[in-house]
């Protein structure tokens, strides 16, 4: 009884509210209702809010009516959900639609003409198909440009006040005896459409019959009718009362390149398929609802007028209000600025930070490297003492060589010395040879003049060959001593030239040490070393050049030798002439019989004896061009001596001191390498806490710029509400106004709107309620679109779809 009753005044409260409410104005308001209760009401189209039967199959169908811009049907699709609640292993079902699918399953299907057979096995059935059956209603939708009416494609891209309306024809009736009379009775079918407009382009939008939601972004405009509703139910017969519900739903607003988008209407006869009525309502409980409906009118009454004085109070202080928001803006730009520079300096520490990091990174990879090098140095140090000592051995090899090369010169000397000796020897015996030549001659000569001076020639040819044999051996004697000298002096000059190449050998050997000892730790004492031993070096290859290249001495004392030679052989020659001249000295004393034969070898003797003194006399002056350039190359020797002497003095000071500089120089790579441990440790620990002190500014820099950015979002909303402070006090003078209009008309339809339902509800709610139980009949009878089996139980949406205009 309560849910009937109930259910008749919320009927009512529609009606009148529809009624008295008319056309509501959207002027840049935002409407306060709930989204979401706006959300159930479209929803409602497609959810299902009948259960099922426990013993009987349920078909839920959704017929989805797509349309083009300008209201004709293109398509018409049919999905059909088969709940089966007893889990029937078969479902028969009717169905009036082509190209049926099961979109969900695999289940399969018989037809019979309009029958289906659905192997279900216990499962729903989900299905689809196409239609194209007369629907029950049509939805058509009119545009009107600056008044006049225009197609969907003049309209698009248009400018100016633009009206859309929707316009619901219902076409689905059935007749009902009421009170002993036949009435037709429309299926109480409910059109809601709901569309989307771009607030860009639709301005001072307004709406008759419907509401407006705005989400920000656009403006989301929802339409309500009930298609021949008002002839069901009576509602023309309550007299003196303007009770109407909507059969159209209408917008308009000042529109610039006119586009829509989709649009989409739901029609359904749920909303009475849900009223409970009971023929044995009691209207008591209704005409004390009724009485409650007239007293809360008259509280309304008395809150919109509290609602009016308020507002007119909201309005006096609008004027603190506005110079309050001035503040609150002027602070937030100062904090937007000091916000801006916070995130501006931690950025700039932040980056320090980051160039820090990546210095202190760069200092630890430097100072790895120099600790690296610095052991490399403290290696290179060993070595260069292992070089110092070979050093030292080679030095002392060069002195022995120095040594040897000044006995080997002492040897060329005395060999010298012994050369001029045997000369001075060799003049005197070549002044004697040639002077017994001379008595040779002369001896012969008379001993040509015939055999009469044979005697006296035999006296003077004995006495000569006593002078020819005394000056033979003196030459002889002369001559072994002469080439005694000449091969001391040959050997004297092998064994310094051996003795030079090896000091060479030596001292270069010693200037390479030097020189990779000056590679690894170069110092002044190295480097004046290394000078030193190189201009000895090179001293020392001019001497050995100018014995191996110029070969003046070598070849003065081959030319020596060779003399010798000569000499030697020449005084043999002579020494046997001699004694052959003396034999025949004594044969010729003998007796003249042996005077020819010792004439003959006295000519013999005299030609053997001039040979000897031609080759005696070559041998002398290539002898004497070779004592000329050996002394020539001893005097070189003995300069270069000197300097190579010097210059050994210098190095062996050089090599004390670079002794002494490589000892400090070890002390020192060792200090330097313990010294570069510590502080590589000590910069791998400032690099990590120059990465943990980045990382920390780097967050510090991005909570700044969000700070930043949170600050400059606060500025410009306090800068917007400022910039709407002006439309906010112009909207709460209207609001006053509006306050002050609705206190009036409250009051007018209290008095003239609830007086009057009160008073016709005693005369005609009883033939209201009977038109309600018809159209709810109606509503039960029509549950299907496509067709349903008797044996089941239905409901049926419509959804109709709409192209935009772009």
């Amino acid at each position: 009884m309560k849910k009937y009753n109930k259910m008749i005044a919320g009927v009512l409260a529609v009606a009148i509210s529809a009624g008295a409410t008319g056309t509501i104005a959207y002027a840049k308001n935002t409407d306060k209702n709930s989204s979401a209760e706006k959300e159930k009401e479209v929803k409602a189209a497609s959810e299902s809010s009948r259960p099922s039967s426990d013993d009987k199959a349920f078909k839920d169908e959704t017929v989805y009516v797509l349309c083009n811009n300008d209201s004709s049907v293109k398509d018409i699709i049919v999905s059909d959900w088969l709940k089966n609640a007893p889990a029937l292993s078969s479902l028969d079902d009717i169905s009036e639609l082509s190209d049926i699918v099961n979109v969900k399953g695999d289940e399969e299907f018989k037809t019979n003409g309009n029958g289906l057979e659905w192997s279900a096995d216990g499962n729903d059935i989900y299905y689809k198909g196409k239609s194209d059956k007369e629907l029950p209603v049509d939805v058509t939708m009119t545009y009107l440009l600056d008044g006049k009416e225009v197609s969907a494609n003049e309209i698009a891209g248009k400018s100016g006040h633009v009206t859309i309306r929707w316009t619901y024809k219902n076409k689905q009736k059935v007749t009902k005896n009421i009170n002993g009379k036949d009435k037709d009775i429309y299926v109480p079918f409910t059109a809601a459409t709901a569309a989307f407009l771009d607030p860009e382009k639709f301005v001072n939008v307004e709406v008759s019959n419907g509401k407006i939601i705005s989400d920000g972004n656009r403006l989301i405009i929802i339409g309500l009718a009930f298609p021949g509703i008002n002839d069901t139910l009576g509602l023309d017969e309550l007299e003196g009362l303007n009770v109407k519900l909507p059969e159209s739903f209408e917008i308009s607003a000042d529109v610039k390149d006119f586009e829509i988008g989709s649009v989409m209407t739901a029609v359904s006869d749920e909303l009475f398929s849900t009223l409970d009525l009971d023929n044995k309502a009691d209207f008591g409980e209704l005409k004390a609802q009724i009485k409650e409906l007239s007293d809360g009118a008259d509280k309304l009454c008395d809150g919109t007028a509290q609602l009016y004085e308020g507002i007119k109070q909201l309005s006096d202080k609008s004027g603190d209000l506005t110079a309050g928001i001035d503040k609150l803006a002027d602070g937030s730009l100062k904090l937007k600025k000091g916000a801006d520079e916070l995130n501006t300096g931690a950025k700039a520490v932040a980056d320090g930070s980051k160039t820090l990091s990546d210095s202190t990174a760069a200092l630890n990879t430097g100072l790895r490297s120099a600790k690296d090098g610095s052991a490399a140095l403290v290696d290179g140090v060993n070595k260069l003492d292992a070089g110092s000592d070979a050093l030292v051995s080679g030095i002392d090899k060069v002195t022995e060589g120095s040594g040897t090369l000044k006995n080997g010169l002492a040897d060329a000397k005395t060999g010298s010395d012994a050369l001029v000796n045997g000369f001075k020897d060799v003049n005197k015996g070549t002044s004697t040879l040639k002077a017994g030549a001379d008595k040779l001659a002369s001896g012969t000569d008379a001993l040509a003049d015939g055999s009469a001076t044979l005697k006296s020639g035999s006296a003077q040819v004995a006495g000569g060959a006593k002078a020819v044999n005394s000056g033979a051996a003196t030459l002889s004697d002369s001559a072994e001593k002469l080439s005694a000298g000449a091969d001391a002096l040959s050997d004297g000059i092998a064994s310094a030239g051996d003795s030079l190449n090896t000091t060479i050998a030596a001292n270069e050997k010693a200037l390479a040490a030097l020189k990779k000892a000056y590679a690894a730790a170069p110092s002044s004492e190295l480097a004046a070393a290394i000078g030193t031993l190189q201009t000895t070096i090179d001293a020392q290859k001019k001497i050995a050049d100018s014995m191996e290249d110029n070969g003046k001495l070598a070849q003065g004392a081959a030319s020596l030798k060779n003399g010798s030679a000569q000499l030697a052989g020449g005084a043999k020659k002579l020494s046997d002439s001699t004694a052959q001249l003396s034999q025949g000295a004594s044969q010729v004393a003998q007796g003249a019989s042996s005077l020819d034969s010792g004439i003959q070898a006295l000519d013999k003797g005299s030609d053997q004896l001039t040979s000897g003194l031609d080759s005696l006399i070559d041998g002398l002056d290539k002898l004497s061009g070779g004592t000329t350039e050996l002394n020539k190359g001893l005097n070189k020797l003995s300069n270069g001596a000197v300097d190579l002497n010097n210059g050994l003095l210098q190095v062996s000071d050089g090599t004390a001191a670079l002794d002494s500089g490589i000892d400090e120089l070890s002390t020192g790579a060792y200090a330097l390498d313990s010294g570069l441990s510590k502080l590589y440790t000590g910069s791998k620990q400032l690099s990590d806490g120059a990465v943990k002190l980045y990382q920390s500014l780097t967050k510090l820099s991005t909570g700044a710029k969000s700070i930043s950015d949170g600050a400059d979002q606060l500025w410009t909303g306090i800068d917007t509400l400022r910039s709407g402070t002006g439309a906010l006090v112009t909207g709460v003078k209207k609001l006053e106004s509006g306050s002050k209009t609705l206190n009036d008309g409250m009051n007018k339809f209290n008095d003239e709107g609830v007086t009057a339902i009160a008073g016709a509800v005693n005369d005609k709610l009883p033939g209201m309620i009977n038109n309600f139980k018809a159209a709810k009949e109606a509503a039960d009878e029509y549950n299907s679109y496509s067709g349903i089996s008797s044996d089941m139980d239905g409901n049926v949406k419509f959804i109709y779809m709409f192209d935009g205009v772009k």
